[in-house]
């Protein structure tokens, strides 16, 4: 597998949108990882194979985030060569179990094996899981979450984690209760040696989470960038 880093002050990329040119050009820049949001990105079934043979021509790692925690999705995503997974509303220890075991094969999980990108490479490391933490459920449960052998990673998800508990999205751009909440996270992985990272929107979003003990940031979105770029160019060719 390529080197899927997730310490050290990663930063990835992250894809809402379809298309494997789309993905070769986020995946030639230089990120630390290329992640395809199947939860809540436009990206259909039939688009994650070319967009993950793009990312892979480039060098670098990927990762699928899938639909919800289930054995169909993450085994769609692995089988179509995806380096790892992010599993959304990760709650309990149990959750995170289901989500480790449905990376692996027999007899460490229950992943059913399919030959078909598997045997066009050489044998590739064991998939990464990365769960997220990001309701009240899954802060209280994190000391649990983290005893899991085989989570390599936990991702907070900002806005769901303030919207569940009672503040509003903007609370993730300054707000002290907001960042005692992402230090209560950030604090007990670091303390197990788990990379911790964040979903953000600009890169001063992704400083100040930084200073707040995350160790990868991902984000903003292809769409977000594109639209931000394209609104800026519009805006200074007005007259």
């Amino acid at each position: 597998m390529r080197d899927l880093r997730l310490n050290g002050d990663a930063v990835g990329a992250w894809l809402h949108l379809p298309g494997s040119a789309s993905a070769e050009l986020i995946g030639s820049v230089g990120f630390d990882f290329v992640c395809l949001d199947l939860q809540h990105g436009v990206i259909d079934d039939d688009a994650v194979l070319p967009m993950l043979q793009a990312i892979a021509a480039t060098g670098t790692p990927s990762l699928v985030r899938v639909q919800l925690n289930a054995p169909e999705p993450i085994c769609r995503a692995l089988d179509r060569g995806a380096d790892g997974v992010v599993v959304p509303l990760v709650n309990s220890a149990d959750e995170a179990v289901a989500a480790v075991t449905a990376c692996h094969h027999p007899p460490r999980g229950i992943r059913s094996y399919g030959p078909v990108r598997a045997p066009w490479h050489p044998p590739r490391a064991d998939p990464v899981c990365v769960v997220m933490v990001e309701t009240p459920a899954a802060v209280a449960a994190l000391p649990d979450i983290l005893k899991i052998d085989g989570i390599d990673g936990v991702l907070i998800g900002p806005s769901d984690l303030a919207l569940s508990h009672g503040m509003p999205v903007a609370a993730q751009h300054g707000d002290a209760a907001y960042d005692a909440l992402v230090r209560s996270i950030a604090e007990p992985c670091r303390a197990a040696d788990t990379p911790v990272g964040i979903f953000t929107a600009t890169p001063e979003h992704a400083h100040r989470f930084r200073a707040l003990g995350v160790t990868f940031v991902a984000g903003p979105s292809d769409a977000v960038l594109l639209r931000a770029a394209a609104a800026d160019h519009l805006a200074r060719c007005r007259p």
